[in-house]
């Protein structure tokens, strides 16, 4: 079984070589472009998908040839792919790194090569260059809200909270979780139960929302580190009788959990009411900002080592027109002005509450 598995991935990792290898032939017939490549951590996931279309409408816009390749969800695949790709040459790779410490000898490799990496979602001083929301922000937002809505639900800040992260020893998930459960623990009256790795999958999250259930019968909220885990979850909380909606809270319901979640994939929750919240990280905008960067990096620009920006917090208040926001960017995304910030294209643009704006 264990041998099979193996053979399995190496033809994963064998695929994802030959995707790159294609990159570079297509590349030799087409030199006026740069080709850019955004190493993935894996396949199929709705949040990455969307970010590199609009990457791929960032290549339209600028003049660049972009290209995702899979890691396999495997950190040692990441790397391996990592080597011939370096061996194409091309100008940047955008990585969204599984293991950071995993990555380390391939980033070393990609330096000697002369080729850029643009390392997303983590700061990494040996890229070329980082780009990262402000994961201890968006945690810290996230425990602000959920503080509120405890409140609401016992009158004090006190209760039972959870938190279903994604991959451990990954930015993107310790410190966004750091954030939240760092403010929480400053609070005496707050309990945090458990935070549960998810590999950032829909199916490990409904079964860790199914044993957060039995183990804590007092949990009132948890923080999911992406929607993508938290519409999983509630579904599980839901079937049991036991989810907090906006319409149908603790004072219907005193046993039921709330969900309060980040990255607003599934921002529609907000406005339906099966969320509280969540933080838009908006993969469109995020999308052709990575790679707007990358293309910055492979002409030459100036690009700061490290580039942070804030997820936008999507609560009731400003749910609606948020949601216009984000279905423009679908369905216009050739046309959609990304600008700097998704709170100043919320407040201008759309006449948004910015309601993160001192949190």
């Amino acid at each position: 079984m264990r041998s099979g598995s193996w053979a399995r991935r190496g033809l994963f990792c064998l695929a994802a070589i030959a995707a790159v290898v294609a990159v570079s032939a297509a590349g030799a017939s087409q030199t006026a472009k740069p080709s850019i490549v955004w190493l993935e951590q894996g396949a199929g996931n709705p949040y990455w998908e969307a970010q590199h279309k609009a990457a791929a409408e960032a290549g339209r816009r600028l003049g660049f040839r972009f290209k995702a390749v899979s890691g396999n969800l495997n950190p040692q695949d990441q790397a391996n792919i990592t080597h011939p790709l370096v061996d194409q040459k091309p100008p940047v790779i955008m990585l969204n790194s599984i293991d950071p410490k995993a990555m380390a000898p391939a980033l070393a490799y990609a330096k000697q090569k002369g080729v850029k990496v643009l390392n997303m979602y983590g700061v990494d001083g040996k890229a070329t260059a980082s780009v990262t929301f402000d994961e201890i922000r968006t945690g810290r937002v996230a425990a602000k809200v959920t503080l509120g809505l405890l409140k609401q639900r016992y009158g004090s800040a006190k209760g039972e909270v959870a938190v279903l992260s994604g991959i451990l020893g990954q930015p993107a998930s310790d410190i966004r979780a750091k954030g939240f459960t760092d403010y929480m623990k400053k609070q005496s009256g707050v309990k945090v139960d458990a935070v549960q790795p998810t590999n950032w999958a829909a199916d490990k999250a409904s079964a860790a929302m199914q044993d957060f259930l039995v183990k804590f019968p007092n949990l009132a909220f948890v923080y999911t580190l992406s929607d993508t885990l938290a519409l999983p979850a509630a579904n599980i909380a839901d079937r049991q009788s036991k989810l907090c909606t906006q319409q149908n809270n603790w004072k219907q319901n005193s046993s039921c959990v709330g969900f309060v979640s980040a990255d607003g994939i599934f921002a529609n929750q907000v406005k339906d009411g099966k969320f509280f919240a969540t933080q838009l990280y908006s993969p469109e905008w995020s999308g052709f900002l990575f790679a707007q960067l990358a293309y910055n990096l492979a002409a030459g620009k100036a690009v700061p080592k490290v580039t942070k920006i804030n997820a936008f917090l999507v609560t009731p208040q400003n749910a609606t027109c948020s949601l216009k926001m984000i279905n423009d960017m679908k369905s216009h995304m050739r046309t959609f002005p990304f600008g700097p910030s998704l709170q100043a294209i919320a407040k201008t643009k759309y006449h948004c509450p910015v309601l993160d704006s001192n949190m």
